[in-house]
């Protein structure tokens, strides 16, 4: 269809209607009416053309407001096409979702996540180059979008376990709120596997403070360092800490706040390693290494590797670490400071204190702020066995 709006405007588009070029007049632009498909169809076609017609007339002011758009939404019409509903669409309903999200109180942290997924959503689509519906979300899906994240986007298998987890979350809202979603959702699971970490022990810690160390960032990077390794806070509650924080109950002082992921208000007792950093600095919490927050949790996983390795921490020791020629992440021996990030901090406080008779599993879960024994026994990689025996041990003891 070609519509003429003028001398400088015209406008073409396909009416999604066929015919052999032989049964074509070109000399009235319509089908020949030599049999009675084609004069069924030079009747749709006068159709199409009367409502162009009616939608010049009576839906646009301007004729500014017509182009190619404009031209293919009359021939969707035409057809009977509807667009479907923002919420039935995929990303649309991942707008809905996000704008609910922010508006419920849920943590800032957890609704970056969902915005992130989503703009991992948006690249799938645009790499398949189609718009999909919630319905479209099954096991086909599945099995497509973990290939994608996998070798396009070169996640690591836990982060892609985890994004589908939330896949399927945002699906199961959209069927709570009526719209259609596959029946192979249920069978849509998300996924951990299981992968070595590492910790500092209190050894290792007392090799990092007794380290020689001449540049600034990295003596503000170990005092944070060991900060973190005696509260047991995650890099987003710890490098926020400052003296405002500190509080005096019943002539103790704790380190009081509301953690950033969990809205969980945490006090901490501050430990005789953390008075040292303190008292070293006239009181004050360690100065940050930028103004801006990701900035410097960027600088501090830097310097922490140079920490670590200035400090003799290089000894092997298996865990997961990027292979810059595959892009993928590798399980295999590797020296320590290698794969030393700022999550060591909460783990080691964790790790390090468990097991001691002095500090029962509910007090450090308290500071970490985990929330039912099991998973802060799976944070540290140990089983409820290992809670009994801890137990046993005590009371053996007890005995002698």
């Amino acid at each position: 269809m070609r519509l003429s709006l003028g001398k400088n405007k015209s406008i073409k588009r396909k009416v999604g209607l066929f015919i052999a070029a032989n049964s074509w007049s070109t000399t009235t632009g319509y089908p020949k009416q030599n049999n009675a498909l084609n004069k069924q169809l030079s009747i749709k076609l006068k159709h199409l053309e009367a409502l162009v017609y009616e939608n010049i007339s009576v839906g646009s002011t301007s004729y500014l407001d017509i182009d190619g758009n404009w031209l293919e939404d009359i021939v969707k019409k035409f057809h009977g096409y509807e667009e479907p509903d923002e919420k039935d669409s995929l990303m649309g309903y991942c707008k809905v979702f996000l704008r609910n999200k922010k508006s419920s109180g849920v943590a800032k942290s957890t609704v970056k996540k969902y915005f992130t997924i989503v703009r991992k959503l948006e690249a799938y689509e645009e790499s398949i180059s189609a718009k999909l519906l919630v319905k479209d979300v099954d096991l086909e899906f599945y099995e497509d979008f973990k290939e994608f994240l996998r070798e396009t986007e070169k996640l690591s298998m836990n982060t892609i376990g985890r994004y589908l987890k939330f896949v399927k979350t945002i699906c199961l809202d959209a069927g709570k709120n009526g719209v259609e979603v596959s029946d192979q959702l249920a069978y849509f699971k998300g996924f951990t596997v299981d992968a070595p970490f590492v910790t500092l022990s209190f050894q290792e810690l007392e090799k990092i403070k007794e380290a020689k160390l001449e540049e600034g960032k990295y003596i503000i990077t170990r005092d944070w360092l060991l900060i973190g390794c005696y509260t047991g806070q995650r890099v987003s509650d710890l490098l926020r800490m400052s003296n405002k924080m500190i509080q005096k109950i019943q002539g103790f002082e704790f380190i009081v706040l509301k953690q950033e992921k969990t809205g969980k208000l945490i006090q901490v007792p501050i430990h005789p390693e953390v008075r040292k950093i303190l008292g070293s600095r006239d009181g004050k919490f360690p100065p940050c290494l930028s103004k801006n927050m990701d900035s410097n949790k960027v600088l501090f996983n830097r310097y922490l590797k140079d920490l670590c390795k200035m400090s003799g921490i290089i000894e092997l020791a298996e865990g997961n670490l990027l292979d810059e020629e595959t892009g993928h992440t590798e399980l295999g021996q590797y020296p320590k400071y290698k794969l030393v990030s700022s999550h060591i901090c909460r783990r080691s406080f964790a790790t390090n204190f468990y097991g001691d008779p002095k500090y029962p599993t509910p007090l450090l879960m308290n500071i970490t702020g985990h929330s039912t024994e099991r998973r802060f026994l799976g944070y540290i990689g140990k089983k409820s066995i290992d809670y009994s025996l801890q137990l046993a041990k005590i009371w053996r003891d007890n005995e002698e």
